[in-house]
């Protein structure tokens, strides 16, 4: 028999195969960062908070209240968030070229309104680099943390019905 893998764990390895793909879908297949492979991503997010609340739902008594299907699905989503925050906050301070090319694609638009000097562009630049990784990390904090929040509040309120 397998050895029973809690929340956490569960989360762990949902977070680790959530940052696995999406260095496979941006280095192996050459996907743009935030492209249309997110929706798998989400989708083995998803997967992961649903398979925590459905073990959850195996285990112990009958009865379980919504109470406590939302704490196993939180165990599992916020460990999924911190995984992916710090997955961010790593991959943007190795790899930049996501963050230049952004700023190359804004200075080439600031250039073409053409009421912009050199110097207000290169400011605008490194300002740019400056606020980028705070955005990031939080885009992607909130991001994790509310799409988490929804899914296991749908699952919980689901799975804590009961059976007729």
């Amino acid at each position: 028999m397998l050895p029973k893998i809690n929340a956490t764990k569960k989360g762990l390895a949902t977070g680790f195969v959530m940052a696995g793909l999406l260095l496979f879908f941006f280095y192996a297949l050459k996907f743009p960062f935030n492209g249309r492979e997110q929706y798998a991503i989400y989708g083995v997010y998803m997967a992961g908070i649903i398979w925590s609340l459905f073990s959850f739902g195996q285990s112990g008594a009958a009865n379980k209240t919504f109470k406590e299907y939302f704490a196993a699905g939180f165990k599992t989503f916020i460990v999924i968030t911190l995984v992916m925050v710090v997955f961010t906050f790593i991959f943007f301070s190795l790899d930049t070229t996501y963050r230049e090319s952004g700023i190359a694609e804004n200075n080439k638009l600031l250039l073409a309104e053409g009421n912009h000097t050199p110097a207000e562009i290169e400011s605008n630049a490194a300002q740019l680099r400056k606020i980028f990784m705070p955005m990031m990390v939080g885009i992607s904090t909130f991001k994790y943390l509310i799409l988490g929040a929804l899914i296991t509040a749908v699952g919980a309120g689901f799975l804590s019905q009961k059976k007729q």
